[in-house]
């Protein structure tokens, strides 16, 4: 029976490949300048066609009746991509307060942290490359012999990665190791997740950092008497563009480890989980963009509010607190949360509020059930901000407003030479990501100072 996951997969290849062409080579009208990319486009819908038919076929019985079948232009081509039975090509949000996990949202779904890991991401990496558990894979690789069942994981990944050398993870102990390390992250969780099937992913985004006299870069209300004209308004749109970079983990492990039987899988395993939670939400947060995604911190939207006159250096006032909340877009209230280093906490725990002349003083960050709030928001305390008195100390965003695209491969490599002297083995995992805010800067409101979705304490 023909396998309907390499169907699937395949037939989503042709969907991104077809929708990354016509981004890139059509006009606003869908015109190609350039006739054999014109037919590179129709000849990937056809084998969208001929595929659906192949599914269908291949199971009658199985409902796949979410497919297309007749994929005619661009617009069936994104209705195809909408309708896929897994958000492959549309951003994987998180259930807010007061929202459903099946509530729809423009672009996706929103759906859980549990929903966001990678097995749910990519359906059907079961795939475990022949190898009993994730200790026996990494037996093999820890032993430098030859395994035919290593060479034959990239054969079986949907599209292997050469140049990162190594052996490619079986998918099920990918999933094991990038799944479980979501739960210790900050970033991923709570933001916009695009699983990735090329190296580039581009997203659309409004063009809308203008408001005073229109949103999303031209539409605008307007007023019509009876008869009257209306005045044609063109929206903008603009497109962003993900980028996976080779992210490294370098972990070390003592040969008597492995050869004693000494639970080496977990040892290994955790320390590979904490270093890629730690820093994919380094990155994330404090990434420069350059081969690497572009941090929250360096993001063009963040806002960065001033000192306090004579503020005293490395403290922290309630004044910066308010002015950082009174910066925030209000459609990003809801979703916020504050970020800090550890170092503020002192400073916050004893920052006050004095009601008039006869009232007592009101703490300003409360607690409740072992959480901490600050003006309504959740605060979570991460020593991958910079510490007290330097910017980004304290953040205040709406991580739902960052996307990150993750690929599917990851690979493992060993080598003996660092720890020839200590008779240990490093390994080195490589997984492929990136991330960056979906604002192009700040926004320009109708009436007051500039908004964004992320703002900053400056540098005190």
């Amino acid at each position: 029976m023909t396998n309907i996951n390499e169907l699937m997969t395949k037939r989503e290849k042709y969907i991104d490949t077809a929708m990354n062409i016509y981004a890139k080579h059509a006009d606003k009208d869908g015109n190609f300048a350039d006739s054999k990319q014109e037919a590179d486009f129709i000849g990937l819908l056809l084998k969208c066609n001929d595929i659906a038919q192949g599914i269908k076929a291949a199971d009658p019985k199985g409902d796949y009746s979410y497919i297309v079948d007749r994929i005619t232009g661009p617009e069936g081509l994104y209705v195809a991509a909408e309708e896929r039975n897994r958000p492959v090509n549309t951003p994987i949000y998180t259930t807010m307060p007061g929202q459903s996990s099946q509530s729809k949202s423009k672009g996706g779904v929103c759906l859980t942290a549990e929903q966001k890991k990678f097995s749910n991401m990519f359906p059907g990496s079961r795939n475990n490359g022949g190898f009993k558990n994730f200790n026996n894979f990494l037996a093999v690789v820890h032993s430098g012999r030859y395994d035919e069942r290593l060479g034959g994981i990239s054969n079986a990944m949907t599209e292997g990665v050469p140049s990162q050398g190594g052996f490619a993870v079986p998918e099920e102990f990918a999933a094991m190791l990038l799944d479980n390390s979501i739960e210790s992250e900050i970033v991923r969780p709570r933001a916009q997740v695009w699983p990735m099937l090329t190296d580039v992913r581009k997203i659309p985004a409004w063009d809308g950092k203008n408001h005073s006299s229109n949103l999303f870069g031209g539409l605008a209300g307007t007023w019509l008497g009876e008869g009257a004209t209306a005045t044609r308004q063109d929206a903008k749109l603009r497109l962003m563009q993900l980028t996976a970079h080779k992210l490294a983990i370098f972990s070390q492990a003592s040969n008597e480890l492995l050869q004693d039987g000494t639970d080496f899988e977990n040892q290994l395993g955790q320390a590979m989980i904490k270093a890629l939670g730690w820093s994919m939400d380094y990155y994330f947060l404090q990434g420069n963009g350059s081969g690497q995604p572009l941090g929250l911190i360096n993001d063009p939207a963040l806002i960065t509010v001033a000192a306090e006159a004579g503020q005293v250096a490395d403290t922290v006032c309630y004044e910066n607190l308010v002015k950082c909340f009174a910066r925030l877009a209000p459609q990003c209230i809801n979703n916020s949360v504050w970020l800090a280093n550890p170092t503020t906490i002192p400073g916050l725990l004893q920052l006050t509020v004095n009601v008039g002349t006869a009232g007592s003083y009101v703490p300003v960050m409360t607690e409740s059930d072992g959480s901490f709030k600050v003006l309504t928001r959740p605060v979570i305390f991460t020593e991958k901000l910079p510490a007290l008195g330097s910017k980004g100390d304290i953040v205040l965003a709406d991580l739902s407003q960052y996307a990150i695209g993750l690929r599917k491969e990851v690979s493992l490599d060993k080598s003996n030479v660092p720890g020839w002297l200590e008779d240990s083995a490093d390994y080195r995992t490589i997984v492929r990501v990136d991330g960056q805010g979906t604002w192009d800067g700040p926004i320009t409101p109708r009436n007051g100072d500039t908004l964004s979705w992320c703002v900053a304490i400056a540098e005190r």
